[in-house]
């Protein structure tokens, strides 16, 4: 398996990896968020290639928080392929975004996760990660997009 920053060829098949979580969006939605990602200075999307095949993606950020003195490492989305998910994709593209966020001087790395998804809190605390359980959202405009809940 090799893990390399996506292209916007990837587009296609970050979509549907999007969708089986429940956040839908057209192809041209999810060409225009992976070109927004990839542009930033600080961010980025990983994704994992199997037989020429994605297989899963990770997206990572940069946060410059002034209460620390360095930066945090913020990953917004880790998704794999229920068919590979035996294959550790997922711990690899989480060990990866490590050394990303380590190479970039980050202090630590915060990921969000629903409520709902139980086995991949499992998964965060069996590689070390500890729950944190407040945080606050408020949608600042109504969107006909995916909504948080």
């Amino acid at each position: 398996m090799d893990i390399r920053q996506a292209t916007r060829h990837d587009a296609e098949r970050i979509c549907a990896l999007c969708e089986t979580l429940g956040y839908p969006a057209s192809l041209s939605e999810t060409e225009e968020r992976l070109a927004r990602v990839l542009d930033s200075e600080n961010g980025d999307i990983l994704v994992a290639e199997l037989c020429g095949v994605v297989v899963g993606f990770i997206t990572v950020h940069i946060v410059d928080v002034v209460h620390d003195a360095m930066p945090w490492g913020r990953i917004s989305a880790l998704v794999v392929d229920e068919n590979f998910r035996e294959l550790s994709v997922g711990r690899q593209l989480l060990d990866y975004a490590e050394t990303y966020f380590n190479a970039r001087q980050c202090l630590r790395v915060e990921v969000t996760s629903h409520i709902s998804r139980e086995e991949a809190h499992g998964f965060y605390l069996h590689l070390g990660y500890r729950i944190t359980p407040m945080r606050f959202i408020k949608l600042l405009a109504q969107r006909t997009l995916v909504a948080i809940s």
